[in-house]
């Protein structure tokens, strides 16, 4: 069983150079449930009495190996690379947020309308922002230049609407969740389906906030009385009615 291990590691490594696509692990596990991660922020694996996943930043997942009934290694474009979740609503979401390997984690933090994380957000270094007043990029930027989700996954992939982030939280079930230490919430649809959302909090300045207790994911819609601010998702309540300034770092889970 390690040795298998150990070849397909060394198969994924490989699967990582091919420019529009990622390497994919699925964990097939006894029972027939599966876990899927992407393998572009995996550091190493390490093999004990666990198989143990090390990502960049410190976050690591751990594989009981008597679990496990056996690994496949898949090379496929970005935009099929992760998976989508069905929860009985008008779109499908995203089991991870954008640049999350791994359901629990934060992934990346992003300004409305940018498409690059960043160490400082703030209005100085909002693309947006210039000569004391916000740019209006548009009321919708879903599946525009501006959305990161479409810019980095592709395909179909893009930012909620506002109305779809109102489905979420009018149509599914939330139940407050911790997931191998991250807290966060456990949406589940009508079709059983869920998604985990963690409380990665939001960032304004160089200061993270909120974390672990607080979580904010932004939409493609701008609030038209006041531009310098869009809607998003958030754990106050599950509120979609909450606008918050656009160069608040906040994290994206994608639709599609």
């Amino acid at each position: 069983m390690r040795r298998i291990l150990i070849i397909l590691i060394c198969v994924s490594w490989a699967a990582v150079v091919a420019q529009d696509t990622l390497g994919v692990m699925t964990v097939h596990k006894w029972g027939g449930r599966t876990e899927r991660l992407t393998i572009d922020k995996v550091d190493s694996i390490t093999m004990a009495n666990m198989m143990t996943v090390h990502f960049q930043g410190g976050h690591q997942r751990d594989f009981d190996i008597d679990w496990i009934s056996y690994l496949t290694v898949d090379l496929l474009p970005k935009a099929e690379a992760y998976e989508a979740v069905d929860l009985g609503l008008s779109v499908q979401w995203a089991a991870v947020n954008i640049g999350a390997s791994l359901p629990e984690q934060y992934g990346d933090y992003y300004a409305w309308g940018e498409t690059t994380s960043k160490d400082d957000y703030s209005e100085a270094t909002y693309a947006y922002y210039k000569n004391d007043g916000y740019t209006l990029i548009g009321t919708n930027i879903c599946a525009t230049t501006y959305d990161v989700a479409h810019a980095t996954w592709g395909g179909t992939w893009r930012l909620p609407t506002r109305s779809e982030i109102h489905e979420l939280t009018s149509r599914c079930t939330w139940a407050v969740e911790t997931l191998n230490g991250v807290r966060g919430y456990r949406v589940t649809g009508t079709t059983g389906n869920s998604i985990f959302l963690p409380a990665a909090g939001y960032r304004v300045g160089t200061e993270l906030k909120e974390e672990g207790t607080g979580g904010f994911y932004w939409t493609g819609n701008v609030n038209r009385s006041m531009t310098s601010a869009a809607y998003n998702l958030n754990f106050r309540g599950y509120d979609d009615d909450w606008p918050a300034n656009r160069t608040y770092g906040f994290t994206v889970r994608a639709v599609k």
